[in-house]
């Protein structure tokens, strides 16, 4: 099938005669009203009118389809509604783009993305490799399943392409270095749904015992879709914008001003030109980005980011995951992973769990000292009392925390109440 698109301006007509929510929001504007004099979408606002089956925000009762459920960054749950020819023809527009990545007939992939559990990322992955053009030999196994596993179902079956998160695939490094496995033949990395660290490029690729490729699958979210799309040409966090697709705006947070310029950071807001039952207009996908090309380059490439006010707080102090990714390069304390959670006991805590092949050969005094280099606020905070001292939790890999639907890591985690 031809996948159907629409305009921004027959997307927001349709809108406004069919969803309560977007007649409500789009009330005092005029009839012919363009995408930029639109207001971008409150998140929280939008999903408390969209509930499991639409709610308010839904321009009619679905008939057919798919539903997905997110965790969501809080852990509240997420409905997203697609209809039969919505999530087809989305996935068969991917699939044809997944060869301009370098996918070629014959690869060996595993799935290792998370099945069941109304999760999308298996499925979306399933039906991008089916259509694409490029054909593969699919191992569908799925990230749910014991490590030990995934590891020797890839080494007996010589697959040679690996498809999952990252905080699977670092997991599996680990148990081939801890069980000293050898005779992969591993030569390509997919990945979506969290940043493939440089570090962890490097700790991946000494696993394997050779240089790998590392693809994204895609850039696109549970709710919105596809957004961008992975080429040879693509750098580190680079996407080209999916522009059949999906419109993307990169909008400054403090002026609220469109960016057209390149190098120049702004949150991503998306408006969807295939999704008609849940219409997604201005709305925020919760990453940052910038473009790396020039305005009116087709598909121009954008880098990614990381997530929007993704910091860690513990009263005044705000740490953010590169903070100690940059910590543990200075110590040179060679990681895995890791962890920042909050805690309240009368006071704010930070502690850090860092995930390391050998919890108890650790130079914990060097890991220290550079934090209170890099991070001296944190250090005077500490000093007067006003949060507690930080505890660092050296561990293994199986012991972090991860998102027990999706199987993401939890890069941070806020337990105050």
């Amino acid at each position: 099938m031809s996948y159907k698109t629409y305009t921004p301006g027959e997307i927001i007509k349709f809108a406004r005669e069919n969803s309560p929510y977007y007649k409500e929001l789009y009330k005092s504007l005029p009839e012919d009203v363009t995408l930029e004099q639109l207001p971008l979408i409150d998140q929280k606002d939008f999903w408390n009118n969209c509930d499991k089956h639409g709610g308010k925000v839904a321009t009619a009762q679905q008939t057919d389809g798919q539903v997905f459920k997110s965790g969501g960054t809080t852990g509240d749950p997420k409905y997203s509604l697609y209809t039969a020819e919505e999530w087809q023809g989305m996935c068969e527009a991917c699939g044809a783009l997944l060869p301009k990545g370098g996918l070629t007939n014959g690869a060996k992939i595993a799935n290792l993305f998370y099945a069941g559990g109304m999760y999308a990322s298996f499925l979306y992955t399933y039906s991008m490799l089916y259509f694409s053009p490029a054909k593969t030999i699919m191992y569908n196994i799925s990230g749910n399943g014991a490590i030990s596993e995934m590891a020797e179902t890839i080494l007996d079956h010589q697959i040679n392409c690996i498809a999952g998160l990252p905080s699977i695939i670092t997991q599996i490094a680990a148990y081939i270095d801890e069980h000293k496995l050898t005779g992969f033949a591993v030569d390509t990395i997919y990945f979506a749904g969290e940043t493939f660290y440089p570090d962890q490029r490097e700790r991946v690729c000494k696993t394997f015992g050779r240089d790998l490729d590392f693809r994204s699958v895609f850039f696109a979210s549970n709710d919105g879709g596809p957004i961008g799309y992975y080429a040879t040409d693509c750098g580190y966090n680079e996407h080209h914008v999916m522009s059949d697709l999906t419109l993307m705006e990169i909008i400054d947070p403090d002026t609220g001003e469109v960016i057209t310029e390149m190098n120049r950071p702004g949150e991503i807001y998306i408006t969807s030109l295939f999704k008609t039952l849940i219409p997604l207009l201005r709305y925020p996908c919760g990453d940052m980005g910038e473009y790396t090309q020039p305005e009116g380059v087709p598909d121009r490439k954008f880098r990614l980011l990381g997530r929007a006010q993704t910091a860690a707080k513990a009263g005044y102090v705000s740490i953010s995951p590169q903070d100690i990714a940059d910590v543990l390069n200075i110590a040179s304390i060679s990681y895995d992973a890791y962890q920042i959670i909050v805690t309240h006991d009368m006071k704010d805590k930070f502690t850090f769990k860092i995930a390391v092949s050998d919890p108890d050969n650790v130079d914990k005094e060097a890991f220290v000292n550079a934090l209170y280099t890099q991070r001296p606020l944190l250090k005077d905070a500490v000093d007067a009392e006003d949060v507690s001292k930080p505890e660092i939790v050296w561990c293994k890999m199986s012991d972090l925390e991860y998102n027990k639907r999706t199987g993401k890591l939890k890069t941070i985690i806020d337990k105050r109440s």
